[in-house]
């Protein structure tokens, strides 16, 4: 391969590093070797998992010189650095007639991510317990919508239909919700209400002197 290709092709190299970096994140790392000069081996680094710089050598000066040929394949196995430990995995760069002339280099930092994934279990564990208590909010924006919320689901609840189909009965079961849930605390409620239902502000008051009744019988 002459110089030209040579360096076109490591210059390529170079540039789908950053990009895989730039795609995966901080604890990638990629390493360019070009073998042309082996104690000066790294021609381009992406990431920061070992702080190497362009200029360094080969990792295993020996196994580059003495074991490796144009078959061999490429390799995945584990590094180590300080408390660090990697997944490394090696790429053979050959040339057209299958001479080994570089490497690429990745390096993925799974010790953090086994940290972060202990956080994330932690907190997910908390939402996985179960309890007695469900609290059910509609996040209503509006007087209006937090009444029509609440009809709705009485109507769904009580597989009733529409409110056209409320019995009397019905209407005085609906009367007690919207006492519990603290509703008519709220000024308008009881004619927004009597409008949503479809009757008069009057009816409202005596659906809830019949709904008190009700529960104190």
């Amino acid at each position: 391969m002459d110089r030209f290709k040579r360096e076109w092709l490591f210059e390529l190299l170079g540039r789908i590093a950053d990009g895989i970096v730039a795609v995966v994140g901080p604890y990638c790392e990629i390493v360019v070797y070009d073998f042309a000069d082996l104690e000066h081996a790294i021609v381009h680094v992406a990431g920061d998992l070992t702080d190497r710089q362009p200029g360094a050598p080969v990792p295993d000066l020996e196994f580059i010189q003495t074991s490796l040929s144009n078959v061999s394949p490429d390799e995945i196995n584990y590094t180590q650095k300080g408390e660090n430990q990697f997944l490394s995995y090696t790429v053979w760069v050959r040339d057209p007639e299958g001479k080994t002339i570089g490497a690429l280099g990745i390096n993925m930092d799974y010790d953090h991510v086994l940290q972060v994934k202990a956080v994330v279990d932690s907190l997910a564990a908390v939402f996985q317990q179960k309890s007695d208590l469900l609290i059910s909010n509609t996040f209503a924006r509006s007087l209006d919508e937090l009444l029509q919320n609440t009809v709705q689901q009485f109507l769904q609840q009580e597989s009733i239909q529409s409110i056209d189909d409320l019995t009397l009965q019905d209407k005085l079961h609906l009367i007690e919700i919207v006492e519990e849930r603290g509703l008519f605390k709220i000024r308008g409620a009881a004619q927004r209400l009597a409008d949503l239902l479809k009757v008069s502000r009057a009816s409202i008051y005596n659906y809830r002197a019949g709904a008190s009744v009700n529960q104190d019988s």
